[in-house]
């Protein structure tokens, strides 16, 4: 009996699990296409038959998150004054940091990310028109450094392992709440 082959769908969204397991292990540098194969239980071929490099499975991992900041722009922008807009895009985050926890653990800090992001147009102008919508027009060292630890924060609390007994709803709600107040409490002029 001839054993009927996954659909490509399939096999790609097993590599796509299997990768996102070992980059939380092993990085996404220490993670070769190799262990993905063996990982899924094929053939390497078969991962390269889905993504031709490793960098192609980052990019198909992380481009949801990316719509949805470039999303998030689009909205913000269309905001009066650029503390709406700053309150919009702390929103956001929040949202996209706790919706997406598990790639936000595996890719935050991960010193491979930044430069495939940044090597891509697409994701460089979302995180810049990010960034502008945090800071505003006229940011000093201090608003950045600020903004920085804000947008740290975040992500470190959304993927902070005491906090995973959580539920989303309720991170979501208490995470947002300090952020706002941290915003408020660190970029007071």
């Amino acid at each position: 009996m001839t054993k009927l082959a996954s659909p490509r769908g399939a096999v790609r969204e097993r590599v796509l699990q299997a990768a996102l397991e070992l980059f939380a292990e092993h990085g996404v540098s220490g993670t070769s296409l190799q262990m993905i194969a063996d990982r899924v239980g094929v053939a390497k071929a078969s991962v390269y038959y889905q993504f031709h490099t490793k960098e192609d499975i980052v990019l198909t991992l992380i481009s949801p998150v990316f719509d949805d900041i470039a999303r998030l722009v689009k909205i913000a922008e269309a905001v009066g004054s650029a503390e709406a807009r700053r309150d919009v895009a702390i929103s956001g985050l929040v949202e996209l940091a706790v919706r997406n926890r598990n790639l936000t653990t595996v890719f935050f800090g991960d010193p491979a990310i930044d430069p495939l992001v940044r090597s891509h147009d697409e994701f460089s102008c979302a995180i810049d028109g990010f960034d502008t919508l945090l800071l505003g027009p006229d940011a000093d060292d201090a608003k950045r450094v600020a903004m920085s630890v804000i947008t740290a924060g975040i992500y470190g609390t959304a993927i902070n392992p005491h906090l995973a007994d959580l539920s989303d709803d309720v991170l979501h709600r208490l995470l947002l709440e300090t952020a706002q107040r941290l915003v408020v409490a660190l970029t007071k002029e």
